[in-house]
């Protein structure tokens, strides 16, 4: 079995619910204002085409952030070992961490602050170390190959590190 064909061990996906609908709130107000001076500021057929675009740009915004907030978290086993993969808006992109590269997994407590803020912060390649934050709390800490470390808060990150160090 290849890497690519490797097997799921484990799979979390994060919660992250409320940035969603804070996202999905501003978004459609900015779509209900668009929709506002459009409708105001033109009339006939131009209006009519001006309205549908202000409903539909917010529409397509609403639905591209909804799907692409969602992630989640797998642990994968394959012949090289075991592998922990972040999926992004139902696997679109991923970003995986091959067994090769995984030198270490402790779960960790870590504040919003200590993990440098909400969303995806830091550079492994430039920085060393990069953190995915959806919240504060239990946390999936990485010792990476070449000095680099990586944090996913995650529910149970005691189950994570058992399965990657199997």
């Amino acid at each position: 079995m290849n890497e690519d064909m490797a097997d799921t061990v484990l799979s979390q996906r994060l919660r992250t619910g409320g940035v969603s609908a804070i996202l999905a709130v501003v978004t459609l107000v900015v779509g209900g204002a668009l929709i506002t001076a459009s409708s105001t500021a033109l009339s006939g057929n131009a209006g009519a085409v001006a309205g549908t675009v202000a409903i539909a740009v917010p529409l397509l915004l609403v639905i591209v952030l909804v799907l692409s907030l969602r992630i989640e978290v797998v642990v994968l086993a394959s012949n090289r070992g075991r592998s922990l993969e972040i999926r992004y808006g139902f696997g679109l992109v991923k970003q995986r961490f091959a067994a090769d590269e995984i030198e270490g997994a402790a779960a960790k407590n870590l504040s919003i602050l200590e993990m440098g803020g909400w969303g995806y912060r830091g550079s492994l390649k430039v920085l060393r170390h990069a953190a995915l934050a959806t919240r504060r709390g239990e946390a999936l800490e990485l010792a990476l190959s070449r000095g680099r470390r990586f944090v996913v808060t995650v529910d149970g990150p005691e189950k994570f590190v058992e399965a990657l160090t199997k």
